[in-house]
């Protein structure tokens, strides 16, 4: 696949063909977001069509019209990457966005990948906005992951963000779920760290 910016001159999206992430991060997760980007590129490179991605900061939500702007996007793309710092909660303008993508969506498969960092300390709350980000995949019928935490029981689903990817994208263009994982391969965000 080819690594392309997405941008209004851009071809359409072709179906089967292409493969869409959007990632919204904040500055301090920009680098380990993009790396998942590139290890994406890398896996896919053999594959036809165009990896298009785009990028968004998280500061960026806080104002309505751009929140918007980036939800209809995320409700187009195959996956999600989220990077941030966790806090002490999800921040808001976080909240509103995944709430309007997911509307957007209307259960469309995909993926959500979180790439989270927090203090060692700050497991507790680490631990809560997994779980509101896996909460949120549920709903919206999407695959879950996470890269970067280790927290109890989550510690079992923390993947190479790499090999998800490549299933991901595999199954996209071998005959499964349009933008999923074959139902054989999908891991339901509602039974992670049970």
């Amino acid at each position: 696949m080819n690594l392309v910016l997405k941008t209004p001159d851009e071809a359409p999206y072709k179906t089967g063909k292409d493969f869409s992430v959007l990632i919204s991060c904040e500055g301090s997760t920009a680098a380990r977001t993009l790396e998942i980007l590139q290890r994406l590129n890398r896996n896919l490179k053999h594959e036809s069509g165009r990896l298009l991605y785009q990028l968004w900061n998280i500061d960026d939500l806080a104002f309505a019209e751009l929140r918007e702007m980036g939800a209809v996007e995320a409700a187009r793309s195959d996956m999600i990457i989220i990077g941030m710092h966790a806090g002490q909660e999800l921040p808001w303008r976080v909240e509103a966005w995944m709430k309007r993508w997911l509307d957007l969506r209307k259960g469309r498969p995909g993926a959500l990948v979180a790439v989270l960092e927090t203090a060692p300390q700050q497991a507790e709350i680490l631990r809560k906005i997994i779980l509101k980000l896996k909460a949120a995949a549920a709903a919206g019928q999407m695959d879950f992951f996470v890269t970067g935490a280790k927290v109890g029981r989550d510690e079992g689903m923390v993947r190479g963000a790499r090999e998800v990817a490549r299933q991901f994208v595999m199954a996209h263009h071998k005959g499964g779920t349009p933008g999923g994982l074959p139902a054989a391969q999908r891991l339901p965000a509602g039974i992670c760290g049970r």
